[in-house]
């Protein structure tokens, strides 16, 4: 294994059926932590939206991922966000195995793979782990590889990613942090006054 992946889990690899698999498993772990400790009721860096706004977008998100090899899926989203992300979190190891990973399906990014949809959406949801955290003052629990990651997959898509209910124009910044320096990639800075 590569020091890079080093942050995944060996027991998520093990019970995962590829890597996307597990990466997104652990980003979905990540959130529900995050989730369970945070302020609903503090704005985010979302114009307009706050923590529970970002709780509620990010697991409508988690349903439709879910279900994104489903023939007839319910995006409906009724429950409680932190106990819906702490589901998903508890239930995604078993989700995909390596036949339906290879499934060809409908995404907001085109048609791909499962495997391949799930490579690229975990950016959504560890860019709504930063916003949670950021806004409640905790600890985001951001691996900095995770980011390196997600700013590498995010790169070469950037013009598709961005606009009106996506993505911001970039923030120069000038970092070491790989966490600081994809979130300002996104588009994204900090309500906090530090």
């Amino acid at each position: 294994m590569s020091p890079q992946h080093s942050y995944l889990p060996s027991s998520m690899l093990e019970q995962t059926a590829s890597y996307n698999h597990a990466r997104y498993g652990h980003t979905l772990k990540i959130f529900a932590d995050v989730a369970s400790r945070s302020k609903h009721d503090q704005q985010t860096c979302c114009e307009g939206w706050n923590v529970q706004d970002v709780l509620e977008h990010a697991t409508m998100v988690m349903t439709m991922v879910d279900q994104v090899d489903v023939d007839d899926p319910n995006f409906s989203t009724e429950s409680d966000p932190v106990a819906l992300a702490a589901h998903y979190a508890q239930e995604i190891e078993d989700r995909w195995n390596e036949e339906s990973l290879k499934k060809i399906v409908k995404t907001p990014f085109g048609e791909m793979s499962v495997d391949d949809f799930l490579g690229i959406i975990f950016i959504d949801t560890i860019t709504h782990v930063w916003d949670i955290a950021d806004a409640s003052v905790i600890d985001h629990c951001i691996p900095q590889a995770m980011a390196e990651e997600a700013y590498d997959v995010m790169k070469p898509r950037e013009a598709g990613l961005r606009g009106p209910g996506r993505f911001d124009p970039a923030i120069d910044i000038e970092t070491d942090d790989s966490v600081e320096r994809f979130i300002a990639f996104t588009g994204r800075s900090s309500v906090r006054n530090d």
